[in-house]
């Protein structure tokens, strides 16, 4: 064998070896990358407050079309388990989301939090993206706030 051709079989193989580890690691880093992430979408019935999220997580936006409003309240879950959204929807501060338009929201939910949406008027299809696991960010006074992120 000639020493050129045994040069470029070794720049082959070196190449090979290059390309297949980048491979790897594009497709490790995107798995990492993907992993807790939430889509998920739902009909809400009117006055039936539901849970979104559950923390520790981020809430990043919440859709729905229609002329029906929808509220969305953070309640502390830890006392009231799985009835926190229901159990509190009396007296949490509600903030009502726009319509037709992404209510991008990126919000952390601290542990012991849960996120509720409801209707008020009928029934609406929401759907919303959320990241579990990630309690970045500060909570002061309230559950929930805006990130800068």
């Amino acid at each position: 064998m000639s020493s050129r051709k045994s040069l470029s079989l070794v720049a082959s193989v070196i190449l090979s070896g290059l390309v297949a580890f980048g491979s790897f690691g594009t497709a490790a880093s995107a798995a990492a990358r993907g992993a807790g992430d939430v889509r998920t979408q739902t009909v809400l019935s009117a006055g039936a407050p539901q849970s979104v999220v559950a923390g520790p997580a981020r809430l990043l936006h919440v859709d729905f079309e229609g002329g029906r409003p929808v509220s969305l309240y953070s309640v502390d879950s830890k006392s009231a388990g799985p009835d926190a959204c229901r159990t509190g929807l009396s007296t949490a501060k509600r903030s009502v989301l726009r319509a037709n338009v992404r209510n991008a929201l990126d919000l952390d939910v601290a542990a012991g939090q849960t996120v509720c949406l409801v209707a008020d008027g009928g029934s609406v299809q929401v759907a919303w993206h959320a990241q579990s696991g990630s309690a970045g960010g500060k909570v002061a006074g309230e559950a929930l706030f805006a990130s800068n992120r």
